[in-house]
C-alpha cells in the first residue's frame, strides 16, 4: 500500500497551515452597527455621524470575524504532549469534519479616517482601510488523505479539490452625507487597490485520487485550475514546492490592480424615541487583477508509486523516512501549466437593517439584521436584539443576543469610553469566542479609537 508523495503532502499540509491562522481573522459587526455614536460605526452605514460633533480623527481600528462550518477549533489541531511540546494532530479535527467544509473570514483594519461637519447640514468623511476577505471550501477526504494516507481508500476514487476565493486589498474612500429634516442620507465611493488574490476556476474543479486495489498504484486525474495575483507567483524546487507571497499593506499601498465600490445608507428618526436605518455596502465592488496575475491549470491523468508515510512523521519533521519515489515539487505532481492572465474578483455584498427605541435618556433597545453574499455562495445572515446603557456621559455598556447561520447562542458585549475628546471602544458579537479563540470554531471582535471634537 502506498500514500501520497511527500511533496504533495507538504503542499496540502502547507495550505492547511496557511489557512489555520486565517481562521482567527475577520467582520460581521452587528454590535458595532448598534453603536452609532462610535465613529467607526460609519463603516457599516455612511449616514452615521456622531451627534453634536464637528471634527473627527479616526485612529486605527480592527474588525475580525471568522468561522468554520464544522465544529473544529485551534486546540483540535495543535495538541501539547506530555513534554509540553505542541504538535500537529489532525485526527481529532478530522473526526469533526463534515463531508464538505467551508472556512469564512473577513478582516478590516482601519488605519486613519477623517470626519468633518460642513455648513448646510452636510458632513464629509474620508479614510483608508485594509481588508482581507474570503472563503475556502474543502472536502473531508483532503485532510483525511494527508493525515491517514490513501490505504483507507484502496479501490476508491476520492475528490481532493479545494475551492478558494480570497482577496486582500486597500480601500480608499470618500463620502458625503446630508440631513434632510428627520432623514440622513449617506453615500461613499471607494477606490480599491488589490494586494493579492487566489481564486479557483469554478469550471475546472476536478482533482480525483484513485488507489488501485491491484498494485496499489496511485492515479491522479485532474482538470483543475486557479487564478493568482501575488499569492502564488512561481513554482520552485524546495520547501512546499511553490512560492507563497502574501502582500502587505506597506508593500502595496497602491498597485495596478484597480477596482471601485460604493456604499449607500439612510437613517430616519421617526420621533424622539424611534430611529430606523438601512445600508447597502460594496455595491458593484469589483477588482481587476493585472499585476503578477497568472492562471495555473492542470489537466490529465498521472500515475505515481510511493510508500506508506505516516502523516505525523512528515508534519512533525521525522528524519527517518525512507521512500522509493520522491517528487521534488508540486508541479511534478499536478503538472500545472502557468500562463499570464488577468482576472477579476467581486467584493462580498453586505447589508444592514436596524432600529432602536430610547426607553429613556440612558437606556436604548434595538434590533439589527445583517446579510452578506459572496458571488458563488449562499448568503449568510444574522439578526440580533440589543440593549445599551449609559450610566454616565462618558461611558456606555451594551449587550446583544444574536442568531446567525452557524449558531443560535451568541451573547455579545460592548463598552465605549469617552474621556474628553478621546473615544475608545470594544465590541464582540460573541464575547466568549473573543477571549477563547483556541477552543472555538469562530471568532468575532471589534476595537478602535478616535478623537472627536
Amino acid at each position: 500500500m502506498h500514500i501520497l508523495n511527500l511533496s504533495f503532502r507538504r503542499f496540502c499540509t502547507g495550505f492547511i497551515l496557511l489557512v489555520t491562522p486565517v481562521l482567527m481573522q475577520a467582520q460581521q459587526e452587528l454590535m458595532l452597527h448598534a453603536m452609532p455614536e462610535v465613529w467607526h460605526s460609519t463603516s457599516t452605514n455612511p449616514a452615521f455621524f456622531p451627534e453634536g460633533k464637528s471634527f473627527i480623527i479616526g485612529l486605527p481600528g480592527i474588525g475580525l470575524n471568522a468561522a468554520h462550518s464544522s465544529n473544529v477549533a485551534y486546540h483540535d489541531i495543535f495538541v501539547k504532549d506530555n513534554n509540553g511540546t505542541t504538535r500537529l494532530n489532525f485526527s481529532g479535527a478530522i473526526a469533526k469534519l463534515d463531508p464538505l467544509n467551508t472556512v469564512f473570514f473577513d478582516q478590516r483594519i482601519e488605519t486613519v479616517s477623517l470626519g468633518l461637519r460642513l455648513p448646510g447640514k452636510f458632513w464629509l468623511q474620508a479614510g483608508h482601510a485594509n481588508r482581507l476577505s474570503g472563503s475556502v471550501t474543502y472536502p473531508k477526504t483532503l485532510p483525511s488523505l494527508i493525515w491517514d494516507g490513501n490505504a483507507q481508500y484502496i479501490g476508491q476514487t476520492v475528490n481532493i479539490g479545494l475551492q478558494t476565493d480570497i482577496s486582500n486589498w486597500n480601500e480608499w474612500s470618500v463620502g458625503l452625507a446630508k440631513q434632510l429634516g428627520k432623514l440622513h442620507l449617506g453615500f461613499r465611493a471607494k477606490l480599491l487597490t488589490g494586494i493579492g488574490s487566489l481564486l479557483t476556476d469554478n469550471n475546472r474543479q476536478k482533482a480525483n485520487v484513485t488507489t488501485s486495489d491491484d498494485i496499489y498504484q496511485l492515479t491522479l486525474e485532474t482538470n483543475y485550475a486557479y487564478y493568482s495575483s501575488s499569492f502564488i507567483s512561481a513554482f520552485d524546487t524546495s520547501g512546499y514546492g511553490f512560492d507563497i507571497q502574501v502582500g502587505s499593506l506597506k508593500d502595496k499601498a497602491f498597485s495596478s490592480n484597480i477596482g471601485y465600490g460604493f456604499d449607500i445608507g439612510a437613517q430616519y428618526r421617526i420621533n424622539d424615541r424611534i430611529t430606523l436605518d438601512l445600508s447597502l455596502l460594496d455595491l458593484g465592488g469589483v477588482i481587476n487583477w493585472k499585476e503578477n496575475a497568472h492562471y495555473f491549470a492542470s489537466e490529465g491523468e498521472f500515475q505515481y508509486d510511493g510508500v506508506i508515510l505516516p502523516g505525523a512523521d512528515i508534519i512533525n519533521g521525522s528524519d527517518s523516512l525512507d521512500f522509493s519515489t520522491k517528487l521534488d515539487t508540486l508541479n511534478d505532481i499536478f503538472k500545472f501549466q502557468k500562463t499570464d492572465q488577468e482576472f477579476e474578483t467581486s467584493l462580498p455584498f453586505r447589508g444592514y437593517l436596524g432600529g432602536s427605541y430610547d426607553l429613556n435618556k440612558r437606556l436604548t433597545v434595538g434590533v439589527n439584521m445583517f446579510l452578506q453574499k459572496r458571488s458563488e455562495e449562499k448568503a449568510t445572515t444574522a439578526v440580533g436584539a440589543s440593549i445599551r446603557w449609559k450610566p454616565l456621559k462618558w461611558i456606555s455598556l451594551g449587550a446583544m443576543y444574536s442568531i446567525n447561520d452557524r449558531s443560535a447562542s451568541n451573547l455579545g458585549f460592548q463598552v465605549g469610553l469617552k474621556p474628553g475628546p478621546v473615544q475608545v471602544y470594544f465590541a464582540s458579537d460573541n464575547i466568549i469566542n473573543a477571549f477563547s479563540v483556541r477552543s472555538n470554531p469562530a471568532v468575532n471582535l471589534r476595537a478602535g479609537a478616535a478623537l472627536v471634537f
